[in-house]
């Protein structure tokens, strides 16, 4: 009963708060509604983000309208981080950079501390890291004034992983190394026994890409000894994993095992399907590699009756025909054998295709845009020398009237038509420069073509490299030619530009290491930012939370991201909107991503088929197991796309300060 009263006393201090704006201005000192509104937006920012972001805004406005500083302070500091939440980053830079410049003339240190530490995390969730790395530092200096130590370990803990992710690994190993001594600080009944697990963990990451398998083990028996078995039941199954795997490359098959049997046993509480798949397929291949095949099968039985369950991808299937081939030959079915390798071929060719296809799709639109801007190139130098044969003609009947002028005249025009020789003899030696200058790019282009034809056949090995050389020619032609640099050189110059953009969304598709949920939706999150941001569209951003960790197929990534590529494209060149929004919204069983604009709408026919790509949206789709759906309307266009998978766990960046 007495529960029911304080929600009900809670809701009338909310309601008398949002009603305070549109009326009178309330009590400068009656400031119980802000905390309120703080409270109530962190019970449900899990469950109802867009709730809580409500309330956080309400208590920072309110804040600001009664010169609270305080709930000024703590209002931005949950309001910035759960806009990144939603990938609204912006607006959270925008909040937090605001909230800078008023700790500057507060000059409480614990502000000064907060605004920083929320504009650092704001640039750890764009990606900017070096704009995240000064700003950690110096919320750290605050930090440390005001004995915050903590936090301090914290934001050692993301200056770390940042390093990590730029492949600094000395630096990462030193601020995790700094996060240690801080959180090892506190006595055992006071001390974060997570955040010390967390840190042993992190370093012995560091430690397995540094190829030093004893450290990497020894840090991460050090992390198991402070983890809570019990209740951080997802940590086990990485601590374990990441054990088992460090022994499998040291061929100590025994403890392999033993691990991964303790992170399936973990997987299979939690009713973790993805990681007890992968779980399955180690130990069967830990199996083979002790020459126990009639255990492999046996586990390879069970992963695929798994697979086939879950609708696993393709690429997981393609690792079990693998591993039954080198199962059934080591136990001498040979028939069987053939019959699992064939499979394998299969599922590989198709992979293969896949990607090759895409590839030289792309590449080939990307070389006849090159072919077009060349033929122009060439039209425009046309009209160039016809030009200048003009101004000769002109220049020679100036001189004819000098003539006339006599003597004085004559002297006078044998000067000026001295110097106009040497002037014209400059331009011809010009000419020629360009003229060869020409030539080697065009011999260029001819070799590039040759090029495309041995690229189809080794995939994109050397791509890269004769995309960059493109745009170093254009550079250095550039600089030769200075001042006078043509239209056509820096047409050139942005074209290699664009094929070097395409070509990093080719690489970022076929790379595993981005094989997940998490980097679609940043990536696809940052393009979308970087592409608006030339426009005169205004990007609204809302991205759901993950409750689990989902890994996909680079095929996948690539249908998705280039299905919403092509929405966001259609709208600038089509939709005549001022406002497109971008939703990536996560459920259990499926990934839904909305792009709505507020244009003009159109009625779906043939034509508009044709035009804006809407079939290879969603055949693009359809190969991917997703659908993508097109609602016009006459307030606007949303494309629907949702894509299904399997889940796995996600690690937030920490946010308290």
């Amino acid at each position: 009963m007495l529960d029911r009263l304080f929600r009900i006393l809670g809701l009338i201090l909310v309601a008398h708060c949002g009603t305070s704006y549109g009326q009178s201005m309330p009590n400068p000192d009656d400031t119980t509604c802000i905390m309120t509104l703080l409270k109530q937006g962190e019970a449900v920012e899990t469950s109802q983000p867009a709730t809580a972001l409500t309330n956080y805004q309400k208590a920072h406005t309110f804040s600001r309208k009664v010169n609270y500083t305080k709930g000024y302070f703590e209002s931005m500091r949950l309001l910035a981080y759960q806009l990144n939440n939603m990938g609204r980053h912006d607006e959270a830079r925008k909040i937090a950079w605001a909230a800078v410049q008023k700790a500057k003339k507060d000059t409480s240190k614990r502000y000064l501390a907060l605004s920083y530490f929320a504009v650092a995390n704001t640039a750890l969730f764009m990606g900017r890291y070096q704009e995240a790395i000064p700003n950690y530092q110096q919320a750290v200096l605050y930090m440390r004034q005001i004995g915050n130590l903590k936090n301090v370990a914290v934001v050692n803990q993301n200056l770390g992983f940042i390093f990590r992710k730029q492949k600094m690994y000395d630096k990462a190993l030193e601020y995790y190394g700094k996060a240690l001594a801080l959180d090892s600080t506190r006595t055992k009944e006071t001390a974060d026994r997570r955040s010390i697990a967390s840190d042993y963990f992190s370093i012995g990451v560091v430690y397995s890409d540094l190829e030093k398998p004893q450290l990497a083990l020894a840090y991460y028996q050090k992390a198991k000894r402070w983890v809570d078995p019990k209740t951080d039941l997802d940590f086990m199954i990485n601590l374990y994993n990441n054990i088992g795997f460090e022994h499998g490359l040291a061929q100590r098959y025994d403890s392999a095992l033993y691990y991964r049997r303790e992170a399936l046993r973990v997987s299979r509480l939690v009713g973790n399907n993805r990681h007890e798949l992968h779980l399955l397929m180690t130990m069967a291949e830990t199996y083979s590699q002790m020459n126990q095949y009639a255990k492999a099968k046996k586990l390879l039985d069970e992963s695929y009756a798994l697979a086939r369950k879950t609708n696993a991808s393709l690429t997981e299937f393609q690792n079990i025909y693998h591993e039954y081939a080198l199962a059934t030959d080591g136990l001498g079915q040979y028939e069987a054998a053939v019959q699992w390798l064939d499979k394998y071929i299969i599922a590989t060719d198709s992979l293969n295709n896949q990607q090759t296809k895409s590839l030289l799709q792309d590449y080939e639109v990307k070389l006849k845009q090159a072919e077009a801007r060349q033929q122009l190139a060439q039209k425009q130098r046309s009209i160039d020398q016809l030009q200048e044969q003009q101004q000769r003609q002109r220049l020679w009947l100036v001189i004819a009237a000098l003539i006339t002028l006599g003597m004085i005249g004559a002297l006078v025009f044998a000067y000026l038509y001295i110097r106009q020789r040497q002037r014209t003899a400059d331009q011809a030696v010009l000419a020629a420069v360009r003229e060869r200058e020409l030539a080697v790019v065009q011999s260029e282009l001819q070799g590039q073509q040759k090029e495309r034809l041995r690229i189809s056949k080794e995939m994109h090995d050397d791509l890269g490299a004769s995309l960059t050389a493109i745009g170093l020619l254009s550079e250095v032609v550039k600089t030769r030619m200075g001042a006078a640099t043509t239209p056509e050189v820096e047409k050139i110059s942005s074209i290699s530009a664009e094929m070097v953009t395409a070509m990093n969304e080719i690489i970022w598709s076929l790379n595993t290491r981005n094989d997940s949920l998490n980097g679609l939706m940043a990536y696809t999150r940052s393009y979308a930012s970087e592409f608006i941001e030339n426009t005169a569209l205004t990007l609204r951003t809302e991205v759901g939370d993950l409750p689990r960790e989902i890994s996909m197929r680079g095929a996948d990534r690539r249908n998705v991201f280039l299905t919403v590529k092509e929405a966001l494209n259609n709208v600038v060149k089509h939709a005549q909107a001022t406002q497109v929004t971008l939703r990536m919204l996560p459920a259990a069983h499926q990934l839904r991503i909305e792009v709505c604009d507020n244009g003009c709408g159109f009625t779906p026919n043939d034509k508009t088929s044709l035009r804006n790509g809407l079939g290879n949206m969603q055949n693009r789709m359809a190969e991917s197991g997703g659908d993508c759906e097109i609602l016009p309307s006459p307030r606007g266009t949303c494309v629907k796309i949702t894509y299904p998978y399997p889940a796995a766990t996600v690690q937030n960046v920490p946010q308290n300060v």
